[in-house]
């Protein structure tokens, strides 16, 4: 008998992944804080197909509805997590506002005319979640969460909003922010009943601009943190001192078996390695 394919969004492993066609069409955002333009920000669409006679150019921009959004990071609304759900299509890319909070979902169907599908304003994520900030998108099976960096008045730790596939909102998604200080980036390895999250500094700190001083008074983070992904509560926190000062982005290998992450600490200039050592314990330097 034949084997049936799977059709499900993503790839069922790192090589299949690495063996797959190139992609033809890049998105990345472009935004106008700190410029004293007052325009909105965009996500841009790039052909990036060496065929094309359009290789390398910008050939839609996508403006958001609104002026000062400042656009951050983005994601797809399924990935490689979900592959065996044939009803899942990765077609959607989150796109959040990281001063307003808002959450752009926009169609990709049209890879190279992108367009709104819905906008979930900060406004109501404050109201109902009291967070603010979003960072992070991941997706999770058919569910989303993102990382959101301030409550609903810009103080730290804030949290993790939990979207479901029609986009609405479900709630927060963690039981516990446990003695976390502040919020960032995070990634899991679910073979591993893992998470682990990075810290920046609360949105009441880093809107007006980085201050270097604040380092010093403890307001920028210097710690990571690791879940039991189940249960949604932090277990154990890595204290990375001067050697981690500022860890920002948070990555697993791409082997879902392998328990070996990095985070670079942005101020240190330093990459800090993660894993579990033999006995089970995590370990890091």
């Amino acid at each position: 008998m034949e084997k049936k394919i799977c059709c499900g969004p993503g790839f069922s492993s790192p090589m299949e992944a690495m063996n797959a066609p190139k992609e033809k069409i890049l998105y990345t955002i472009a935004i106008y804080t700190g410029t004293g333009i007052q325009k909105p920000d965009y996500l841009a669409t790039i052909d990036c197909d060496p065929d094309s006679v359009d290789y390398g150019k910008v050939i839609h921009r996508l403006e958001m509805p609104g002026i000062g959004d400042e656009l951050h990071h983005m994601g797809w609304n399924a990935c490689s997590s979900c592959h065996g759900n044939t009803n899942l299509e990765r077609r959607y890319l989150i796109v959040p506002g990281v001063r307003t909070s808002n959450l752009h979902i926009v169609d990709c169907k049209d890879e190279r005319k992108p367009k709104i599908h819905k906008v979930i304003s900060g406004e109501q994520i404050k109201k109902i979640t009291n967070l603010s900030a979003p960072h992070t998108v991941h997706c999770l099976g058919s569910q989303i969460i993102i990382s959101m960096l301030g409550d609903s008045k810009g103080n730290a730790p804030g949290g993790y909003l939990q979207l479901d596939e029609n986009f609405e909102i479900v709630g927060r998604w963690e039981k516990s922010m446990g003695k976390i200080k502040f919020g960032y980036d995070f990634w899991y390895q679910p073979r591993h009943n893992i998470m682990v999250s990075s810290e920046w500094a609360a949105p009441n700190t880093f809107m007006p601009g980085f201050d270097l001083e604040e380092v010093g008074h403890l307001k920028y983070g210097r710690e990571i943190h690791l879940w039991d992904f189940e249960k949604r509560e932090p277990v154990e926190t890595f204290y990375l001192g001067e050697d981690g000062l500022i860890p920002l982005e948070v990555r697993f290998h791409h082997n879902p078996e392998s328990s070996h992450g990095f985070v670079g600490a942005a101020l240190s200039a330093n990459i800090i390695h993660w894993w579990k050592n033999e006995l089970g314990k995590w370990e890091w330097e």
